[in-house]
């Protein structure tokens, strides 16, 4: 392995001499390895490639999962990574794209009179709340801004994993373990197949109680102007939500997907809720 390559600059040729500096590239190029392929991924394969001893390995790993960058999958199936790096990556999704989402999220909210949400997928087909509006004097419904976790309980998440088609579908499920928050998460492959599959025929995904108990959610994506799916909106209600509400959120929502989409376009021309509520 070769050592750091010095740009000329007198200062970090004097830094690359510590040990902390080592260090430091070290717990960078970990993150980078478990980016790529961190499933099956051993510590002692991880050492050999940095051309350290298994115990430093070991030492730096830990420090990232205390901190939230880096994940040990269970049955010692590797690693994956962690939230920390989703709420980072949703910061800086957010800090391009908010001119776009903030005004149509507060408006959705407002007019739904629920909490509404904005959502990318990380790296590992994790979903990210970026943006997140409540209506006026309620606080916040369902998982908060900068929540990293599991796709195929969140509508948020799973339609966005659906917009991928198959490919995308059998990735996720092959990448994931389907473990059950509440009674209601679909945790059998087959049936989340067919889930996913219906979500991306219908153009929008629900769940209900999947996550957490006496929480519905309806989201649908946010498409760009070369077809690509480049997030989604949803909004929270609860259990109790007659059939016609989530209609009327859904065709809500809906709205807001094509608001953002054309404003994230730069178009001037934004399209209005008039006729929606």
């Amino acid at each position: 392995m070769s050592s750091a390559v010095s740009n000329g600059s007198p200062e970090l040729d004097e830094l690359a001499g510590h040990s902390s500096y080592a260090s430091t590239r070290r717990v960078f190029r970990i993150i980078d390895r478990v980016s790529r392929a961190g499933q099956g991924l051993t510590v002692k394969a991880l050492a050999r490639d940095l051309e350290i001893s298994a115990s430093t390995c070991y030492h730096l790993i830990g420090i990232l999962v205390d901190e939230g960058y880096v994940e040990k999958l269970p049955h010692h199936a590797g690693y994956r990574l962690g939230p920390t790096v989703g709420v980072l990556f949703g910061r800086s999704r957010r800090s391009g794209n908010s001119a776009a989402i903030e005004p149509v999220l507060h408006d959705l909210a407002r007019i739904a009179d629920r909490t509404a949400y904005f959502a990318v997928l990380s790296e590992t087909d994790d979903v990210i709340v970026t943006h997140l509006h409540s209506p006026p004097d309620c606080p916040p419904v369902g998982v908060p801004q900068g929540f990293c976790g599991p796709s195929y309980a969140l509508a948020l998440g799973k339609v966005l994993v659906a917009a991928g088609g198959s490919s995308a579908i059998n990735r996720y499920l092959e990448q994931h373990e389907l473990r059950a928050f509440t009674r209601r998460t679909i945790t059998d492959p087959a049936k989340l197949e067919a889930h996913l599959k219906e979500t991306r025929t219908r153009g929008y995904a629900t769940d209900f109680e999947e996550f957490a108990k006496n929480l519905y959610c309806v989201a649908v994506p946010v498409v760009d102007e070369r077809g690509r799916v480049c997030g989604s909106v949803g909004l929270a209600t609860t259990a109790s939500s007659p059939t016609d509400e989530l209609k009327r959120l859904i065709r809500l929502a809906r709205q807001a997907a094509a608001q953002i989409a054309t404003a994230l376009r730069g178009e001037s021309r934004i399209p209005t809720f008039d006729g929606l509520v």
